[in-house]
C-alpha cells in the first residue's frame, strides 16, 4: 500500500488534474480506490478491500484493481505538467532529459536510429549544461557507437569517445565521493550520539577527493565533497568552522547559471543547526526565511527543515511557534510515509511539546483538544532510539522522569531515577555526554530532598553551575540531544515541584512512619 499511497499523492496533489490524467469513470472502483487513498480514507489494504469489495481478506479482484491503478499512475508520470511554479529550471531539465532518454532507448530498441540520435543530441546539450554527468556519459557512449559503427565518421567517433572517457572518470569520482558521504551519514540515521571517531575518517575522505578538482568539477561531486568536509567538523561540534564550510557551499551553488535549490537548502539546514547551538537565533531565523521560500512542502527535505526549525523555536523559547510547527508536520498527508527514524524524532518532539502544554508554556486555542499523548504509548513507539544509549535515548529518559514528577508520581519517579543513575554510570562517562551527565545527576537529587523545591535548588547548585560553565556552544555533544536546553528544562522542573509532598513527608517522619 505504501507504494500506491506515494504514487497517488504525487499524481493527485492537484486533484482535478490527477483525475483527468487517470481518465477513469467516477463510478468505478478504480476511481474509488484512487480517491480513498488520496483522502486518507484507506490507510492500508484492509481499509481498501473492505470498503470496495466488502471482503474480509484480500482476493484476486482487489490485487488486480491495485495493480491497474499503479500502472495508470506510473503512466501519468510522463504527463506531469513541468510548468508548475514549484519546478525550477534544473528540475524541469532533469525530468525532460530522462523522459526523452527513455524515448531514445525505446527508439533504439525499435531500430528507429535516426530519430534516436537526433533526440540524443538535443538531450546532450541540456545534460551538459545542468551537469547530469551519468546521462552525458550514457549519451556519449551511444553517439560514439553510432558514429563509429554506423557512420564510420572518425572525427565524430573521437569527439564522443573523448567526451565519454572524460565523463566516465568524473562519474566514477562522483560515485566514490557519494559512497564516502553515505558512509558518514549512515552512522547518524539510527543514532544521534556524538561520533568523534568520524572526524579522522571524513578528513581522509576529503583529502582523497579534493585533489580531483584540479582535473574536473561538477554539481554532484561538489555536493558530496562539501558534505564530507562539513561532517569532518560537525563530528567534533566545531560550529564556527562548519558555518564557514556551509556558507562556502551555498555560495558555490548560488554561482551556477541555474537554480541549485536542493544543495542550497541542505547546507542552509546545517547553518540552522549551527546557529541554534551557538544561540545566534536571529541568524537562524534569517535562514528559516531563506528555506521557506525554496523548500517544496511535503518533500523529505521539507520535513528535515521542519525538524531544525522546531529545535530553533524550542531553544529560543518560542514554544508557541514550536507547537505550530509540530501540528503542521503531523497534519501533512506525507508524514505517515516518512522513514521510521524520522517519525521517532517527531514522537520525541511531541513528548516535549506535551510537557510544555501541561506546564502552561504552550497555550491551546479555545476548543482545541490536546494531542491525546500517552506516556506508555510514547515509550512503545520509539524502538530505534531507545537503543541509542548515548544519543536520543537520553532525551527519552529525561522526559519520562519529568512527566512522572509533574504528575506527582514520586515513587515511580524515584525508581526510574535510580535506574537512570545506573544508566548514566554505565553509558554517560565521556566528555561528549558531560551535560547530560550533569542534568541526570541533578534529577537524582530529587528523591533524596523529597522533591522540596528549596532543598533541590540548594543541593543542585554546583551541578547547575557546571552546566552554565559548559554551554551548548562549547559542549562536545550531539546537537540533537537537548530538545530544550537543560538550563531551561531545569527551571521547568523546579516549577513543577509540589511543596505539599515535602510537608507530607515531614508529617510522616514526625509520626514515625517515614
Amino acid at each position: 500500500m505504501e507504494v500506491l499511497q506515494e504514487l497517488v499523492f504525487l499524481i493527485g496533489k492537484n486533484k482535478k488534474r490527477g483525475v483527468e490524467l487517470l481518465n477513469v469513470q467516477e463510478d468505478s472502483n478504480l476511481f474509488r480506490l484512487f480517491q480513498g487513498v488520496l483522502n486518507n480514507e484507506f490507510l492500508n489494504d484492509a481499509d481498501a478491500y473492505t470498503a470496495l469489495f466488502k471482503a474480509k481478506k484480500q482476493d484476486q479482484n482487489y490485487q488486480k484493481l491495485k495493480h491497474s491503478l499503479k500502472s495508470r499512475l506510473l503512466d501519468c508520470l510522463f504527463l506531469i505538467d513541468l510548468n508548475e511554479p514549484h519546478y525550477n529550471d534544473r528540475q524541469k531539465a532533469y525530468y525532460e532529459c530522462y523522459k526523452n532518454w527513455a524515448i531514445v532507448k525505446i527508439l533504439l530498441g525499435k531500430d528507429a536510429r535516426n530519430s534516436a540520435i537526433t533526440i540524443s543530441h538535443n538531450i546532450l546539450r541540456q545534460a551538459q549544461r545542468f551537469e547530469f554527468s551519468e546521462l552525458v556519459m550514457d549519451i556519449s557512449r551511444i553517439l560514439r557507437l553510432h558514429y563509429g559503427t554506423r557512420k564510420g565518421n572518425l572525427k565524430k567517433y573521437e569527439q564522443y569517445n573523448a567526451l565519454f572517457q572524460k565523463y566516465e572518470r568524473l562519474w566514477m569520482m562522483e560515485n566514490k565521493a557519494e559512497m564516502y558521504y553515505t558512509e558518514l551519514v549512515l552512522n547518524y540515521v539510527n543514532s544521534k550520539a556524538t561520533k568523534p571517531e568520524l572526524e579522522e575518517m571524513a578528513a581522509k575522505f576529503h583529502e582523497e577527493i579534493v585533489d580531483y578538482l584540479e582535473e574536473d568539477d561538477s554539481y554532484r561531486l561538489r555536493f558530496s565533497l562539501y558534505f564530507i568536509h562539513l561532517n569532518q567538523h560537525m563530528s567534533k561540534n566545531d560550529y564556527e568552522k562548519s558555518i564557514e564550510i556551509a556558507e562556502e557551499a551555498i555560495e558555490y551553488f548560488e554561482s551556477k547559471d541555474y537554480q541549485a535549490t536542493t544543495p542550497i537548502l541542505i547546507f542552509a539546514y546545517q547553518l540552522l543547526v549551527c546557529f541554534t547551538q551557538l544561540k545566534k537565533y536571529e541568524a537562524g531565523r534569517k535562514i528559516v526565511e531563506l528555506c521557506q521560500g525554496m523548500v517544496n512542502e511535503g518533500s523529505f527535505n521539507w520535513f528535515k527543515f521542519q525538524e531544525n526549525y522546531f529545535l530553533l523555536a524550542m531553544h529560543s523559547e518560542q514554544y508557541q511557534e514550536a507547537y505550530r510547527i509540530l501540528v503542521q508536520t503531523f497534519a501533512h498527508p506525507r508524514y505517515t510515509y516518512l522513514p521510521a527514524p524520522v517519525i521517532e524524532v517527531w514522537k520525541i518532539f511531541e513528548a516535549y511539546t506535551h510537557y510544555l502544554i501541561l506546564i502552561n508554556k504552550i497555550k491551546l486555542k479555545d476548543g482545541e483538544a490536546p494531542s491525546g499523548f500517552k506516556l506508555n504509548k510514547f515509550l512503545n513507539e520509539i524502538p530505534i532510539y531507545s537503543k541509542d544509549k548515548r544519543g536520543l535515548n537520553i532525551s527519552i529518559l529525561v522526559i519520562q522522569i519529568l512527566f512522572l514528577v509533574l504528575n506527582g508520581r514520586y515513587e515511580l519517579a524515584a525508581n526510574r531515577i535510580d535506574s537512570v543513575r545506573k544508566y548514566a554510570y554505565r553509558y554517560l562517562t565521556k566528555d561528549h555526554t558531560y551535560r547530560s551527565n550533569c542534568f541526570i545527576k541533578m534529577l537524582c537529587k530529587l528523591p533524596s530532598t523529597h522533591y522540596h523545591k528549596v532543598a533541590v535548588s540548594r543541593k543542585t547548585g554546583d551541578l547547575l553551575k557546571k552546566l552554565y560553565q559548559v554551554p551548548l556552544e562549547v559542549a562536545n555533544q550531539a546537537h540533537d540531544i537537548e530538545v530544550i536546553p537543560y538550563e531551561q528544562l531545569w527551571d521547568f522542573t523546579l516549577l513543577s515541584l509540589d511543596s505539599s509532598f515535602h510537608r507530607a513527608h515531614l508529617k510522616r517522619k514526625k509520626n514515625g512512619l517515614a
